[in-house]
């Protein structure tokens, strides 16, 4: 048999070269996701492989071998490679977020004979053209391996937006790999005599011919303790790496279209930005209820027994006088109300319901992506327009007038205070001194027509108050103790200042809580 040419190789690697660079919109990736067809005779046999997601890598550069290796133990990040046939290039400048972590398993024995160029291909395509010409040489190669463990990464297939870096070539992300010591040797006539030994080869087991090519790294005595954070000393050679290949924007947006979200919640698609807190995240794909939950909505969970029934007061830390006046702004079950944000709840209520309704409360940087628009970085959850009365339900001249009328009774220092002298968001009246029902701020909807991310009510979340780290990359929720308190979102119709109301709008608030002023929607993993 005769080994293939150089030219032939670049031939093959031409080829699947030449399929990106005539479509522009299709990487690299998706040409090799797709397991090329066998080539005739003199042509490269990369295709021939059955098991190219998990190759062995004994026959990859020393050098690739030792840098994997190192960036494999430190665990800072998923590794991206190019791999494309029988070649596989080590991005450095490349990666994806996760990390490796190291699993011991009880030494395993795989021991092998190659007599066919084919088995070559398949097994060890990586270096397999250099292989060929010393099997045709010898008639055998064979090879013995002892695995210890593997360091396993993330789970799942990254998107191409996941990635970081200089990552036009990339095609897949290293998901796992095989760590252990091997030797692989080529003679004439080799062959396996029963069970004596690994791999019974060479001077005194079946050949007659001087050893001609040998290859190992680690060492196959020292494999026998497989315990510890780590692989035992002189048995941590990488053996096989598998891959997952990276998923385009056609196949995401092909597999986001699968997905359905309940009636009446958005799709939002997931990606990495940075946060007003915790610093850079990722999110994965979520739904959101396109409205907050409904005084109608909620009393349907009272009624059937989850839910506890919504209060008609308010609690919080505030004066009497403005608590006596919240008590009426209550919704509760009121049957004018029933289109109306549920206020007046605490967190574990709105938690409860989002439980019975399927889904959770969504964290605060899953609800910030979500008013952002995503990429879009909105800093209003319906743009780059100002507040006003067509957009956001929260304190304008209609807020005012009200306060005015009460300053009486707030004996704070303000009576006779004319009620353009206070506080207000905008000098218009938006219609409503306190809730309105919801969705009807139309020209305010967020992108996937999510309603009221700004005003109506602030929002609970399912993010506790912790003490926030800026490091370039913190994960948000890691913390001290619980302090009862949640992050909330969005502004209420008492708001005055611009800052409430945009998308990176917070307040803390207690567990306890019941204003009337704060609400909730829920989240679904889809």
């Amino acid at each position: 048999m005769t080994a293939p040419r150089p030219a032939a190789l670049a031939l093959g690697f031409a080829a699947l070269l030449s399929a990106e660079t005539g479509c522009r919109n299709a990487n690299l990736a998706s040409v090799m996701a797709q397991t090329p067809s066998y080539e005739p005779e003199g042509q490269t046999r990369c295709g021939v492989a059955r098991s190219h997601a998990r190759p062995l890598i004994i026959e990859w550069p020393a050098h690739d071998r030792s840098e994997l290796e190192t960036l494999v133990a430190e665990g800072e990040r998923m590794i991206a490679v190019r791999f494309a046939g029988c070649e596989m290039e080590l991005l450095r400048g490349c990666s994806a977020a996760g990390s490796y972590r190291y699993q011991g398993v009880q030494p395993k024995r795989e021991d092998y004979v190659f007599k066919r160029a084919d088995d070559l291909y398949a097994k060890i395509p990586l270096g397999a053209a250099n292989l060929e010409a010393e099997l045709e040489r010898h008639g055998a190669l064979t090879l013995g391996m002892t695995v210890v463990g593997r360091w396993q990464g993330g789970h799942g297939r990254p998107a191409r937006i996941d990635l970081r870096g200089d990552c036009d070539q990339a095609t897949h992300v290293i998901s796992g790999l095989s760590v252990g010591a091997f030797r692989l040797s080529s003679e004439a006539g080799a062959e396996i005599r029963g069970e004596v030994g690994w791999m019974q080869v060479g001077a005194g087991a079946g050949s007659s011919a001087a050893r001609g090519l040998v290859r190992s790294d680690g060492d196959l005595a020292a494999c026998g303790d497989a315990g510890g954070d780590g692989p035992p000393h002189r048995c941590r050679a990488l053996l096989r790496v598998e891959v997952t290949a990276i998923r385009e924007p056609a196949e995401v947006a092909a597999a986001r279209a699968r997905q359905v979200c309940p009636r009446d919640a958005a799709l939002v698609e997931g990606g990495r930005f940075r946060a007003s807190v915790g610093g850079q995240v990722e999110l994965a794909d979520f739904c959101l209820d396109r409205e907050e939950v409904r005084v109608a909505d909620y009393a349907a969970c009272a009624a059937k027994g989850p839910c506890s029934e919504a209060a008609t007061s308010a609690r919080y830390k505030g004066a009497d006088e403005e608590l006596a006046w919240a008590n009426g702004q209550c919704n509760g079950d009121r049957a004018g109300r029933r289109r109306h944000p549920i206020n007046c709840i605490s967190w574990n209520q709105a938690a409860a319901y989002c439980q019975w309704a399927g889904g959770r409360l969504p964290t605060e940087v899953e609800w910030e992506w979500a008013a952002r628009g995503g990429e879009q970085e909105r800093t209003y959850a319906w743009g780059e327009q100002e507040p006003g009365p067509r957009l956001v339900n929260a304190c304008g001249e209609e807020c005012a007038r009200a306060r005015a009328r009460l300053q009486p009774a707030l004996k704070h220092g303000l009576q006779d205070m004319p009620p353009e002298t206070w506080l207000k968001l905008h000098g218009k009246s938006d219609g409503e001194v306190g809730t309105a029902r919801v969705g009807s701020y139309a020209a305010g909807r967020g992108r996937g027509q999510v309603a009221d991310l700004a005003g109506n009510v602030w929002e609970w979340t399912a993010s506790q108050e912790i003490s926030y780290q800026t490091g370039e990359e913190q994960n948000v929720g890691w913390g001290g103790p619980d302090t009862g308190r949640r992050a909330t979102r969005g502004g209420g119709f008492l708001s005055t200042d611009d800052n409430d109301v945009r998308t990176t709008a917070r307040r803390l608030r207690d567990v306890k809580d019941r204003r009337p002023d704060l609400g909730f929607r829920c989240a679904y993993d889809p």
